[in-house]
């Protein structure tokens, strides 16, 4: 193995290193969670252990004076030529490294959403799906059974269980009282509700999750939203649920908050989609895993 040779064998094990350092670096400051879903994770740690056993191995090979090269007598295994063009190849793997160590590691919020667009009841909007564009289709025994329900509350998460099957779920919160949307099934009952809203309206229901609001928002109106994600914050998405109130119409954007109210419905282009009333609600910090895993129902 010439100089050349070893220059860039030695150079694309420091390559290797640095995306080992990278991943290690989101391990070690447990925000891993902020790019990819939890069930992923593993393929994180394997890829950790790859990264850093070839680059070892690049480096060693890149120092060593018995280097030997070996040649398949195929053809695209040429190393680049002149320094510019060296320069401008590794570059390409260099940045994304200098990137993740510079970058913080932020949750998506707002901005994201905005462009992404948010999943609202039954349909995705890129603005607001405001009130004077469809009324309230709220019957009078609607409002009546809200006044004599309960005030809502706001309790802990863990009483209501957890139901991997879709169909067992919608069982169970048909014979509850009080819906509570936990992390684990988030998407599957809020899908639950959408589905069968009029037997939902003046229930209670309990989640947590970030205030966004668009430009078209009316001052009281706004979504309590997650980012799903399947895999990592590239395929992310926005689903979440409207809510009506002039109290948590004066909080900020991206603010997390637990919130419990009286589900409504509402009508928006002809759809129907439900809408939380009369809210109680706390500010909260994210939670340790902010994304909710996608749901999808399985066709036998």
């Amino acid at each position: 193995m010439n100089s050349s040779e070893q220059f860039h064998t030695y150079i694309r094990g420091i390559i290797l290193i640095g995306y080992a350092l990278l991943v290690l670096k989101l391990f070690l400051t447990f925000n891993l969670q902020n790019f990819v879903a939890p069930k992923m994770h593993v393929y994180m740690y394997f890829s950790l252990g790859v990264f850093l056993v070839l680059g070892v191995i690049q480096i060693i090979r890149g120092t060593s004076a018995k280097g030997k090269a070996h040649h398949c007598d195929c053809e695209g295994h040429e190393l680049p030529k002149g320094f510019l063009r060296s320069a401008i190849v590794y570059s390409l793997f260099v940045f994304p490294i200098v990137l993740g160590f510079l970058l913080p590691d932020n949750l998506l919020d707002s901005s994201v959403a905005a462009k992404r667009g948010v999943k609202v009841g039954n349909g995705l909007f890129t603005t607001a799906p405001q009130a004077e564009k469809g009324p309230d289709v709220s019957n009078e025994e609607n409002k009546e059974t809200q006044q004599h329900t309960n005030q809502p509350t706001l309790g802990s998460y863990e009483v209501f269980p957890i139901e991997k099957d879709f169909d067992k779920l919608k069982e169970l919160m048909a014979k509850q009282d009080k819906i509570i949307v936990r992390d684990e099934q988030y998407i599957q009952t809020l899908s639950a509700v959408d589905e069968n809203l009029d037997e939902y309206v003046g229930k209670e229901i309990q989640l947590t999750g970030f205030v966004y609001k668009d430009e078209g928002f009316a001052e009281d109106e706004l979504v309590i939203s997650r980012f799903t994600v399947t895999c990592c914050v590239a395929d992310a998405s926005v689903y979440g649920i409207l809510a009506k109130d002039e109290e948590l119409g004066k909080l900020e954007p991206d603010t997390w908050i637990n919130v419990s109210g009286i589900v409504d419905k509402t009508d928006f282009n002809g759809m129907q989609m439900p809408v939380i009333k009369n809210p109680v609600f706390e500010v909260v910090d994210p939670p340790e895993n902010p994304y909710v895993e996608e749901f999808f129902i399985k066709i036998e």
